[in-house]
């Protein structure tokens, strides 16, 4: 499935993005790249989105490429102004990605939920 367009899951904290990832993609540890650590390029799936967003940075991801990204604008609004700001950065680029994706799946509970 390597070399499709852009493939963005989406899903709340610690619900099986990653294990539904590198099982439906076959993906190998040595082809993920973890976002906390900056942006890198060359690599077939990134995690962690909302840290990148959080840096107030953005990526070139490939046009080919697996983003996990968090979830963050579903629950209470923060009441800090630059929490909010982060939220708001993430948000439209969660929905940039989305237009460009081929596919994006939710995850919830491990479970998929095609959302196009």
């Amino acid at each position: 499935m390597w070399g499709e367009k852009m493939i963005l899951i989406i899903g709340g904290a610690w619900q099986g993005k990653l294990s539904w990832a590198i099982k439906e993609y076959g993906l190998q540890p040595e082809e993920i790249w973890d976002l906390e650590q900056g942006y890198r390029a060359g690599y077939r799936c990134y995690t962690h989105l909302e840290a990148l967003t959080r840096r107030g940075e953005t990526a070139p991801f490939s046009q080919d490429a697996i983003v996990i990204a968090r979830e963050i604008g579903s629950g209470v609004v923060p009441l800090d102004a630059a929490d909010r700001l982060w939220r708001e950065r993430h948000g439209a680029l969660v929905q940039s990605l989305a237009a460009q994706a081929q596919r994006v799946v939710r995850v919830v509970c491990g479970l998929p939920e095609e959302l196009k």
